[in-house]
């Protein structure tokens, strides 16, 4: 009997010590849009970005203001010319028509490759901010709450946003 007892104190002592435990574990979560949108470095990133589409824009207008030149200068003249000069202006027109398009899919991969080179940076800080934020306030998890991921969001979840912001104003603009 005494057994019985002695195994049943352990077990609730055990269970009130979990249950403690459990009290103490911190989440959080951050709204990184909001956060990413106030970041001087996302601005210079669309700017950045713009300024590139820009220019790849101009040299595509540039291709296809020849290639339209080449149809018209073929339809202006197609009755003077031989069938040998027909097919030479085909194939020109055609070989500028694949230049057009593989101009066109090597800009949106050069943009999206750009874009990506341009965010790893920012996103490098924002997580900084984010770990920092993490460890100085004792949380567990910090989720994001717009990814879609968060099942569920407890009241007891705390809203990181704020000291985020901060961190980064702080942190790094030498501000320690």
């Amino acid at each position: 009997m005494q057994i019985r007892t002695l195994i049943f104190s352990v077990f609730l002592m055990l269970f009130f010590t979990a249950a403690s435990q459990a009290q103490d574990l911190k989440f959080g979560h951050v709204n990184v849009a909001d956060v990413v949108l106030l970041m001087p470095e996302y601005k210079n990133i669309t700017t950045e970005m713009e300024a590139e589409t820009k220019k790849l824009e101009a040299q595509l207008t540039s291709m296809r203001e020849e290639l339209q030149k080449i149809e018209l200068e073929y339809e202006n003249s197609y009755e003077t010319y031989t069938e040998q000069q027909r097919a030479a202006k085909e194939e020109e027109y055609a070989a500028m028509q694949q230049r057009v398009q593989e101009f066109y899919a090597g800009a949106q991969q050069s943009l999206q490759t750009k874009q990506q080179e341009l965010q790893v940076p920012v996103l490098d800080k924002l997580r900084a901010a984010i770990e920092a934020v993490g460890e100085e306030k004792g949380y567990l998890y910090i989720f994001e709450v717009n990814s879609g991921l968060t099942l569920f969001q407890s009241e007891k979840s705390e809203d990181i946003t704020a000291f985020v912001k901060t961190k980064l104003v702080y942190r790094f603009n030498g501000i320690s």
